[in-house]
């Protein structure tokens, strides 16, 4: 019978073969392991998603869908762009699904998104009843935690307060209005003869104007650090509308990163205020300064300021970048427009001022109305944020406490039932329609509402006035999505004759390039 045992080889062979074979396997075993993790740990968290998604709750929810996984839920399909003049395609394709009240996951956090403008004037209105103003971390982490739109009570009416009063006296100040009409020449006078990107010079440019009045920067005196706070302030907003993941690489980790520079900048400029002698309040800034102390800390300060630079000058700049698109498309608008700058030109020459005044901007009828319906297609303030502190019932739904709700305004601005003709650029249609409601809310509403509007409304009709008055453009190519920067060709006219033809913002008596085409 055959032996079945073996002769058992030495122990430090044994211990020298375990080795090798280790030394052969670990990098494999290792990384099967973390595989292994990661598909258990992905698995958990979706099929906790979906419960969530369908929850005991979900059955008073508003439809919608949540997105396949977490932090990243829909945002990728809210940020994509869409035709000019609509809402966005994420809103208008969950209308025709949903109706005017839906579900999401977007920017980090569950949010109910609302289309309907009673729906949106009870959300507005109620603050501090029924919702209070909140918006998700991903947002706040960029434009500050305490902006304008997360502080409340005393501090938001004293930071309220200051920033309504010192635009209220700076946009009476004909000193304020020369200096915005300089800026907006000075940057005419660069395009002359140029085809220039106009989406880029419009941001700039409302950008420049924006600096001065809020903390007393000049793009000629103070270059360096103007141009410094810009190149930031654009990589921030490249981060609002992306996938909130703060990974190295990531569009938003370099936005935070850039939030982190702006703040340092806005220490130093306090920091040089401060050292000046005791003067006037001159602006925003120096009006924030006066009043520091108690709840109004530096902190807030300087996350308001952050905030509210963002916000001021991004949404004009999407104003004024269409704002000759809609001219050229519309020479009736761009005759009556002539009509009504000239005529002012020509009372400024019997009184021998030379730069426009306040008594001028009130005069410009025409102009409030074609700023109106620059306004309505374009609508800069459609993000706006707030979050339901308790269970709030909107017709036969339920808005969970503790959830986003953003009400979007787009979609009532081109409403048909509401606006005829919607996507038509007719400035007369503001002749005896209310602005008073919830149905036009280009800034917001509510206590709110945006405390810069003024200032805003009269850097654009200056622009339109120096724009009539100066310029001839025509558009170099299509650019429907904006990819190329909206190309124009300026030429910058100096001074037109009065007996301009009602198409006098084209180019034929100009030498243009012949692959120049029409304001399609």
């Amino acid at each position: 019978m055959a032996s079945c045992t073996q002769e058992i080889p030495p122990l430090k062979d044994q211990l020298a073969s375990m080795s090798a074979v280790t030394a052969t396997v670990q990098p494999v075993a290792a990384a099967s392991l973390i595989t292994v993790i990661i598909m258990y740990m992905t698995s958990r968290i979706i099929l906790g998603w979906g419960r969530r998604n369908t929850s005991k709750n979900s059955g008073n929810l508003p439809p919608g869908t949540m997105g396949l996984l977490p932090v990243v839920g829909e945002s990728l399909q809210y940020s994509r762009p869409s035709g000019r003049f609509l809402p966005a395609a994420f809103i208008s394709d969950r209308i025709k699904r949903y109706g005017s009240l839906f579900k999401s996951h977007i920017f980090g956090v569950p949010t109910i998104i609302s289309t309907d403008a009673k729906v949106n004037r009870l959300i507005l209105q109620k603050e501090g009843t029924l919702f209070k103003s909140s918006y998700p971390r991903s947002i706040l982490s960029i434009i500050g935690m305490h902006n304008t739109t997360e502080i409340h009570g005393h501090t938001h009416k004293v930071v309220r307060s200051v920033i309504l009063n010192v635009v209220s006296s700076r946009i009476r100040d004909d000193k304020v209005i020369s200096y915005i009409s300089e800026e907006i020449i000075q940057r005419m006078n660069a395009w002359d003869g140029q085809i220039v990107r106009f989406q880029e010079e419009a941001t700039r440019l409302s950008f420049n104007l924006v600096i001065n009045q809020l903390m007393g920067l000049s793009n000629i005196d103070d270059a360096h650090e103007a141009d410094y706070l810009f190149e930031n302030l654009q990589m921030l907003v490249e981060g609002l509308l992306c996938v909130p993941l703060n990974l190295p690489g990531m569009t938003y980790r370099r936005s935070v990163q850039a939030k982190t520079k702006v703040v340092q900048l806005l220490q130093k400029l306090i920091a040089k205020k401060l050292r000046r002698p005791a003067t006037e309040m001159n602006d925003i800034l120096d009006g924030l300064l006066a009043v520091e102390g108690g709840t109004l800390t530096r902190e807030v300060i300087i996350d308001v300021m952050l905030g509210v630079t963002f916000a001021a000058y991004e949404t004009t700049a999407r104003v004024l970048t269409l704002i000759p698109k809609f001219l050229g498309d519309n020479p009736h608008v761009m005759k009556t427009l002539q009509d009504e700058h000239f005529r002012i030109l020509g009372e400024r020459a019997c009184t021998e001022k030379i730069t426009l005044t306040w008594d001028a901007y009130k005069s410009m009828t025409f102009t409030e109305k074609v700023v109106k319906e620059a306004l309505r297609l374009v609508n800069p303030g459609d993000i706006v944020f707030r979050e339901a502190m308790e269970d709030v019932n909107v017709d036969g739904y339920v808005i969970p406490k503790g959830w986003k709700v953003m009400p979007c305004f787009s979609p009532a601005h081109t409403d048909p039932t509401i606006y005829k003709d919607p996507l038509s650029f007719i400035p007369w249609r503001w002749n005896n329609k209310d602005t008073n409601n919830f149905e036009f809310t280009p800034f917001g509403g509510g206590i709110r509402q945006c405390a810069g509007k003024e200032l805003a409304k009269l850097e654009l009709s200056l622009f339109i006035h120096h724009l009539v008055t100066r310029c001839s453009w025509e558009q170099s190519e299509e650019d429907a999505m904006f990819k190329k920067g909206l190309p124009i060709y300026f030429k910058n006219t100096r001074r037109f004759q009065r007996e301009l033809p009602p198409t006098s913002h084209r180019l034929e008596d100009q030498k243009v390039p012949s692959s120049l085409s029409t304001l399609a």
